[in-house]
This record gives C-alpha cells, structure tokens and sequence, in this order.
C-alpha cells in the first residue's frame, strides 16, 4: 500500500493517542482507511499530579542519606582503630556505650580525657554533627529561616562563642577559640559554657547525683504555631527548640582536641586530627542542576531568571507589546518616548507598597499624562500593573548595595547575580562582596542572603546580549528583535525521512531539549537530552511508535494534521490551576441551576444548559447588576428577563466569519438589537444603530465593562485583533501557535514537510456534534468518555477539518443567520455523503492498543516496618527476643555480632533447617504477574508472583528465569504469563471478547479483567457500573473453561489471536 495518497489525522492527549487515515482524492477526503487509538500513562501521580521522578527521586535521596551515614561512622570507627582511641576488642568498645558522651564533651574541656573515652564523645559528636547550610537549596527551604532562628539563638547561649565587633559570631578558621578562651578571667571561664557540648550537659545533666539525666532537653524539636492576624488570615509561625549547625560542631572539636593534646601529645597527633576533623565535617558539593538549551543558541545553557539581563528583556518584551486603548477601544502603540518612560518605572519600582516589584497602570496613566478613560491592553479587574525588576528592586535596598547597584554596567550586575547564585559557601562569598565593593560584613551578609527569582528563562546570556539592544532601540515584538539580531529560524528543506527518530536527536529539535551526555552507549533520552515534562516526553515517542508503524504499513502521509489535548503541555501547578478554575466554574454552574430554576419555577434537572449560559452572559455584562444592559440597544436585562425569549444569545464577532463559538465571542442583546446587528460586527452595524437612536460611543462605554478578551471585539478594529496576524478566519482556525504545538509541528516536518499543520482543538467538539458522532457510542449524543475509542471519533472529525469543511460550515451558519434561524447552522453538510456510517463502521472494528509495561520494577513493599511475629511452645505470641535489650540482662549463651558485618555467622536466628529467620516484616506491595502453568493431570494453575518475589529471582537467577517462555517459577509447563496491562482473548456465549488485566489478587491466584475499550474502569469498578464489560477474580481454570488465551494487539491496532490451545 505504499503508493496510497492519504492524510493522517492525530488527536494526542495526556494519555491517549487517538489517529486516522483517510483517503485523499486530489485533496479532498473520501474514505477512511483505518483508525485506531493508543494508550499509555502519563508518568505522573494521580493523586497530585506530581511526576513519578518526584516520588523516585525523594525515596532514592532518603536511601543515600542513610548510606552515606552508616559509611561515615564506619569510616570514623575505622579511624579511630587505626590511631588507638578505641580498643581493638568489641567487648570492650560496646561497654563504652554506658559512658555518658555530653559529660565527656564537656569534661574534656578541662581535663584529660582517656582515649577510649576521648572516642566515645567523638563517636557521638559524629552521628550529630550539626546543619551545614548551602545556600542555593536553603532560600527554596520554607523551613530555613526557623533554622536559622533557632542557631542564631543557639549560639548567644554560649556566652564565650567567639564575636566580631559588630557582635556577629566569626566564621570557623577565622579565630582561634583556645587562645580566645585563655585570654578571658579565670572566674568567668570557668562558669559559662564555651561548646554546644558544654551547653548541653549543662542542661540535661542531674540536679542530684543518682537521679537520671534529662535527654528530652537535646532533641530538635519542630514546632508549628498557628496565629490569627487582623486581617482574620492564619500565619504559621515555625520553631525549633534547638538546632546545631557545623560551626559548632567544629569549634567544639578544635577545643576538645586542642586541650588533649596540650596533655596527650603522643596520641593525638597532627596526622590523626587531620583525618579525624576530615571524616567529622566532610559535606559533599552539591551537584549543580544543569539548566536547558537556549531556544536561540542550542550549545548554550539558559539564562536565569534572576540576571539583571533577562528581568530587562522580560520587561522590554511586555512594554513594547503594550498598547494604549482609547475611548472607542482603538488602540495605539507606544512611542519610543512613552516606551522609555514606563521602561524606566519598572526598573525602579516603589517599595512603599505591598506589591514592592510591580507598577501599576494607573503609575503609567500619571507618568504619560494620559486623559480621559484610556486603559492598556493588558489591563483588566485581574491585572492591575506589571512586574518590574525584582532584581534591582531587592538589591539596591539601602541595607544591600543602596544607589550604588545603578551605577554599574548590565554586565557587572550580571556578574554579581552569577556569583549570588552559584556560589554555595556563605563565607567566601561574603568575602568577596567585602574585597570587590567595599561594603561591610553587615550589607555583604544581607546581599548574600538576599531573595532572588527562581528558574531560568527561554534565552542564554548570549543571545540575551544580541537580542536586548534591537528590543531597546525600536518598539517591535521580541520576534521581530530575534529576526533583527541575526537569528533566521530553519527553514524547511523538503528533505523527508524514512521514519521519525528520537524528537531530541535531530540538530533542529535540539533547542527543545536538555543537555545529552552525546555517548554513543546510552539510550537515546539521555545520550540526545529530552523534554523536563514528563507527559510531553511520553506523549511524542508514542506518536514516534505509532506514526513509524503506519509509515511501514502504509507508506509516507501526504498530509499530518495534529490537534493538542490542552493538558498535555500544562506543568502540575498549571493542571491544579485549571482544576481549581473547573471546580469554580461548577460551583458556579451549580449557583445558576438553582437561580433558574427558581426563576422559572421548574425542578433544577429540567433546567437547560442554554438557559445556564444566559445567566453567565448575564453577569458577564457588568459588575453592578443595575447596569447590566443590553450592549446595543442600552435595554436594561434582569435576570428574569435574560430567560426569557426577548433575549438572545449573540456572538459579537459573527461566527460565520470567526468560528467562534467560545463565550468570550458571546454576549445578550435584546431580539431586536439582535436583528438590527445581523451578520456583522458591530463596527460594521455601526450606522444601522445609529438610525435605531443606539448611539456606537455608548456601545463602546458599556463593552468597557465586560471582560478584557470580550470587550475589544466591540471596537472598529476588533475583527483585525482577533484575526492577529493571520490572513484569514480559515487560517486562524486551522492553526494552533501555542509552543507545544510548534514543536510537534517540527518533529513531524521530518517525516511530511509540506503538508504538515497543527490545529487548536475549539472547533472539534461543535464538529463533532453537528455531524452526530457522538450518538456513534451511545449516551444520547453526549461524548461518552467511558469508553477509549472516543479518541478516534476525535481524530475522524480532525482527518476533514480543512479549509473546505470550515467555508461549508461558515456559509452554513450565515445561511442560518439570513433565514433568522435560532440554529447556528441551519443543515450541517457532511464531509460526504456516507461520511457518518464510515466514522461508525472504522470505530466499532477497533482495537485499543495499550503501552505495555512488563518491567517488575516497583514498590514490592509499603513503607511501614513491623516485627515478624513469633509463637512460643505454648502457642503465644513471643514479644521480645532471647536476652532483652540491655546487656547485662543477656544469657550467657548469647553472642554480640558486629553491626557491619550483616554476613557473620550467628547474626541472624536460625529455623529448624538452618535457614534465616526473617527479623523484619512488610505488608506486600505490587504484584508482577500470574502465572498459569500445567499440572501433573493436565490442570491450569494460576500462581500470582508479588513484585518482591520477582526481584529475588532477578537477583538470585537473572532476568531470564523471571521472563522464561516455556517454564513457570514452579518448574511447571508454562501456559501463559499475564502482566498487568496484557491483553486475553476468551470464548463467552458464542463470542470473542479481548479483555485486559486490570487487578490480581495474590491471595487467591486471581485477575480482574475489563474490555479493551473500557476506560476509567477503577471508578466504574467501585461503582458496580452496569455498562462496564469486566470480569472479576477469575482463577486459572475459570480462564481454561473460557478457552482464554494471550494475545497482542500492535500500537496501530493490529490483533495477533494464537486461538486457543488445550
């Protein structure tokens, strides 16, 4: 079939790839030749949206944290060995466990100590040793000022803590605390603590002697304080009760050292506390997150937001795309003068209010000596200013840099922002503020701590250099800067590829991407880079699996056209915004069901989703509801009004020449004012409203009250607003501009340059209604999302949505409109004649592919651990093992094995047989897969194999043994392995059914399975929904008795059914 002409249609969601190929006939769609949906996860966590990395990424960090503790007081134990502080016998050294550390720390101070017991303190000083801050994670931290709260108080209680002039405690390295100490009064020294070690026992130790010491008193305790502030808000206030940090923890250890030398020279050795202060306050650097590619320059990393250069090119990109809307709703570009005046408010925004970075619009008015009622473009009851540049605003604070920050070149304040968020030590970097402006330790502390912007932008400092003067110089679009400084964009060379790669390999979707490592032995995500977005990411290589596999069948597309779920590009504070903005809209939607019902006095079931959007459009007309007014006429609506029939939904900008039916294109007018305006914009409508007394001024006046995306539709330019830079209403229609769809645009350039096209998704449900697909699967012509092959009803509708179908429709709608039909369009036409059983007949022979996924990695374990529980002889429940916890309690056959050697015999109870008895327990976790094998008589057999049983025999026998194809783990004959996911074929009541693997119940050796199709079956299953097609807990010979067998179905739907085997 490779000399087949056809259009491939794709309809990519977050999950979901819906896809369909028509026929062309010139360039015209006849037929359709196959269609078919594909789905995959999302790689996201349904429960808040966060990425699977997230939750991988914090459980691996817990995992290292721990192994790097147990690797440095093994490390400490080994060294304390090898210069002769503990005893070379583990007898000896677990007795050491009954001195108290925090008396020796403290006692070590003034006296010898013995070098077992030297070691003890120091063994205990190296499992707390403090919070060493890195500045770069710590400003992200909402719990870091508690922290340093709680140092800071720390380190006044010990009253000989070495201070600067100003009173601030010196940085380690910077003083020598023994010759300090030695320099204060004998009576003084003595009676204050001079280490958190002495603080410490000083605190916990008995009043009198015998009774127990008070151990609670050095616990880091959190603590939450919930107070209510006058504005009747909640302010947490959070604390600890103490905290150590390095510094301390170092001071002590010089002192302590210092003073056991002085009186053991011949032990403690300079060689000996050179590694012993190594291993106690090592911290590794943190690995620095490598930012993505600059759009413009690839080779380059992005620049980060908080760069001088990019808060001015973000300022310059918004100042220049401003425009002034005067009182007929014309607007008029700034000058180069007004540009440079409301520039120059941003860059120095007031502080005097709470919006400290930001200016408002009416600053702007009053710095232009604007007149009148003139608003901005982008001004609307939301959005009140523009934010200015938070850099400079927060750095030239007179207790920072002060005026002097506006004295230095972009470069210099570029270089000094670098240093601020590169720069991990507080010390040096304060010390390089000192040494390089002259400022004291006071304003260099405050500039090193000083908030900065998070992230980074679109642009290197490259390019940001390249493109900032053009911006500066000329009134123009960022893009017209970019065409200005010398970058063109790649421009199709009609080169096709036999098949898509990796999106991130091709030189010209580099841009798109994060650094790869470029080694030829990775796999391509990490040798080539990928997108951050874990939905982007899965989303295009599925479409690289699905689009290559047709291309194999049948031949290269003469078109692609490609619509965009709008969730697929959205990050998870995006996904909850747009929740949160739903949920509101349901809320309010709900508010509206009952005003109406109310108003006409009918049950809120019978109320109609019309009537729902009058009263929308209703509040929509103004704030204050004694103003809202037809727009035209000046007819005062109330809401009993806005039901009733002298009141009419209107499109502003007529949908015959926008198709848009979006209720930002909607407004009520009265019946009247509705025929008077016809098929025309009110611009154009203008005279006809004059001759009605309607006067065009008081139209205008009253649109400014409506919302900002609705209000300039009413001007003598709206048409042209809306249009943008597109020529045509067709072409605005047919053309999606959003990032997300530029870069799948791109990647599918490589495989169709020519007739490749990226559409926005408005137009397909209207479609998809007026050519009654939705009936196609039930509901009464509502979209059945219960059900997957929906995906590829939408990507039917998208294989004809072309210039030709949308000029059908829109003379359809103006038909409609000229015959004053209520109707949008008054008979939809099909794309052909027998378009609606093509649609039919292509959807009810799919089948759904699904992604699968047979890897055993998972969590074969909840978290929680609990001890396994033991019997006794007679039969109870055993509570503690042989000997207790405390040591002198232990039998005398009992034994102390060593904590690092997990190997060692006797470490572990032994069984009967001599096999290890377990000393840990876990609830289980995932299960892998069922296994159904052959008994000796020829049986089924279901075995379910937890996901921990997997990764034992991963470990203990290889991949191979888990996936083996002939024999199952329990040596039997192998039948079928089915993982969750897979698909089965079975036999019921005369029909196949293909069912996929949803559950398995290790318990009982048993699956639930649901139909291919179904889709949000977890619901539907607590649910008991009727119309689901499943299964539940069938065992092996429940499956025989259905002549179930495996089957795989390809990612373009192509069934593989072996039949059936007895």
């Amino acid at each position: 079939m490779g000399g087949l002409r056809y259009r491939l249609a794709l309809d990519l969601g977050s999950t979901s790839l819906g896809w369909a190929i028509v026929r062309l006939k010139g360039d015209e769609p006849v037929a359709f030749v196959k269609v078919g949906v594909r789905i995959f996860g999302d790689g996201r966590n349904p429960k808040d949206g966060s990425s699977l990395a997230v939750t991988r990424r914090a459980a691996r960090a817990m995992r290292r944290h721990r192994d790097r503790l147990l690797k440095r007081k093994h490390r400490m134990m080994a060294l304390l060995l090898k210069h002769g502080f503990f005893p070379a016998d583990v007898a000896e050294r677990k007795a050491l466990e009954l001195l108290n550390p925090y008396e020796l720390r403290a006692k070590g101070l003034n006296e010898a100590l013995a070098p077992a017991e030297f070691a003890r303190a120091l063994f205990h000083i190296n499992q707390r040793r403090g919070f060493k801050s890195n500045r770069k994670t710590d400003k992200q931290d909402n719990d870091s000022g508690a922290l340093k709260t709680a140092i800071n108080t720390l380190r006044k209680a010990i009253a000989t803590y070495p201070v600067g002039s100003d009173g601030k405690p010196l940085q380690p390295g910077n003083f020598n605390l023994l010759d300090w100490v030695n320099r204060q009064l004998p009576e003084t020294r003595n009676d204050l603590p001079r280490t958190v070690g002495e603080l410490l026992w000083r605190h916990i130790k008995p009043e009198k002697k015998g009774q127990p010491i008070r151990a609670g008193l050095v616990r880091a305790r959190y603590r939450e304080r919930h107070i209510e502030k006058e504005d009747g808000k909640t302010r947490i206030d959070k604390s600890y009760d103490l905290y150590i940090d390095r510094a301390m923890i170092e001071t002590e250890f010089d002192a302590l050292w210092a003073k056991q030398a002085e009186i053991n020279p011949t032990v403690f050795t300079e060689a000996a506390r050179a590694e012993l202060k190594d291993c106690l306050l090592h911290q590794r650097p943190l690995k620095p997150v490598k930012p993505g590619r600059c759009t413009l320059e690839p080779d380059k990393e992005r620049a980060p937001l908080a760069l001088p250069s990019q808060q001015r090119f973000r300022i310059y990109q918004e100042v220049n795309n401003l425009r002034i809307l005067r009182e007929d709703l014309r607007d008029e570009p700034l000058t180069l003068e007004q540009r440079d005046q409301i520039v120059a408010l941003l860059e120095r925004p007031q502080r005097d209010k709470k919006t400290a970075h930001e200016v408002s619009f009416d600053q702007m008015r009053t710095a232009l000596s604007l007149r009148g009622a003139t608003k901005f473009n982008l001004e609307d009851a939301k959005r009140t200013s523009l934010k200015g540049n938070s850099t400079s605003s927060n750095l030239s604070k007179k207790n920072l840099f002060g005026p002097d920050w506006f004295n230095w070149s972009l470069a210099r304040q570029d270089e000094i922002v670098m240093r601020l968020l590169t720069e991990e030590s507080e010390a040096a970097l304060v010390a390089w503020l000192q040494n390089e402006f002259g400022v004291d330790e006071a304003h260099a502390e405050g500039v090193a701590n000083a908030r900065l912007a998070d992230g980074y932008g679109s642009l290197s400092a490259k390019a940001l250099a390249k493109i900032l003067p053009k911006l500066k110089t000329e009134v123009i679009s960022a893009k017209e800067a970019e065409i200005k400084a010398g970058y063109k964009f790649a421009e199709r060379t009609g080169e096709i590829l036999s098949e898509l790669p990796y999106y991130g390999e091709p030189e010209s979707m580099q841009r798109h991407v994060g650094f790869g490592t470029m080694n030829h032995d990775d796999v391509p995500e990490k040798r080539y880079g990928k997108i951050a977005n874990p939905t982007v990411h899965i989303g295009l290589n599925q479409v690289r699996v699905v689009v290559n596999a047709l291309i194999k069948h049948y031949g290269h597309p003469s078109e692609v056209i490609i619509e965009l779920a709008r969730d697929l590009k959205q990050s998870r504070e995006q996904r909850k915004e747009d929740q949160e903005r739903q949920a509101q809209n349901q809320k309010r939607n709900e508010r509206l069901r009952a005003d109406t019902a109310t108003i006409l006095q009918i049950a809120p079931e019978r109320v109609k989703h019309a009537d729902i959007q009058k009263l929308i459009l209703w509040e929509e007309l103004s704030f204050d509801v004694a103003e809202r007014r037809c727009p035209y006429s000046g007819v005062q609506i109330g809401a009993r009004m806005a039901l009733s029939d002298e009141v009419e939904i209107e499109h502003i900008l007529p949908f015959s020449q926008t198709l848009d039916d979006s209720l930002n294109n909607k407004t009520l007018a009265t019946r009247r004012a509705n025929r008077v305006k016809g098929d025309r914009t009110p611009a154009q409508a203008r005279e006809d409203f004059e001759r009605e007394g309607w006067s065009y001024e008081n139209i205008l006046q009253r649109a400014e009250r409506m919302p900002k995306n609705k209000r300039y539709r009413f001007g003598p330019d709206g048409y042209e607003k809306w249009l943008g830079e597109e020529k045509g209403f067709l072409a605005r229609a047919l053309n999606d501009t959003r990032h997300l769809s530029r870069v799948a645009r791109e990647y599918l350039s490589l495989i169709c340059p020519q007739g490749m096209r990226v559409i926005p998704g408005r137009m397909t449900a209207m479609l998809r209604a007026k050519f009654g697909l939705n009936d196609i699967l039930g509901l009464q012509g509502e979209k059945n999302r219960n059900d997957h092959r929906h995906h590829a009803v939408d990507a039917c509708v998208i294989a004809v949505t072309d210039q030709g179908l949308l000029q059908r429709f829109a003379q359809a709608s103006a038909s409609a409109r000229e015959k004053q039909l209520d109707k949008l369009v008054d008979s939809m036409p099909l794309p052909w004649p027998t378009y609606y059983d093509h649609v039919k007949r292509a959807v009810h022979n799919i089948w759904i592919s699904h992604k699968p996924d047979h890897g055993y990695e998972a969590g074969f374990a909840d978290e929680t651990t609990y001890r396994p529980p033991h019997l006794d002889p007679q039969g109870k429940w055993r509570t503690r093992g042989v000997g207790g916890s405390n040591p002198n309690e232990r039998s005398a056959d009992t034994a102390m094995i060593a904590i690092s050697e997990p190997k060692l015999a006797g470490r572990h109870k032994l069984g009967l047989t001599g096999e290890v008895l377990p000393y840990k327990g876990y609830l289980g976790g995932d299960n892998y897969c069922l296994e159904i094998t052959l008994t000796e008589n020829g049986a089924w057999e279901g075995n379910v194999i937890p996901t921990f049983s997997a990764y034992e025999i991963v470990r203990q026998h290889g991949i191979r043994q888990l996936r083996n194809k002939s024999g199952g783990q329990n040596g039997a004959s192998l039948v079928m392995r089915l993982v969750a996911g897979d698909c089965i074929a079975i036999e019921k009541d005369s029909q196949r059914l293909i069912l996929r693997v949803v559950k398995m119940r290790a318990g009982r050796n048993q699956v639930t399975l649901v139909g291919v199709s179904e889709a949000n079956h977890a619901n539907r299953l607590k649910e008991k929904d009727s119309s689901l097609i499943w299964l539940e807990d069938k065992s092996a010979s429940s499956l025989r008795s259905l002549r179930a067998r495996h089957i795989t179905i390809s990612p373009i739907g192509e069934l593989r059914d072996p039949g059936f085997k007895e």
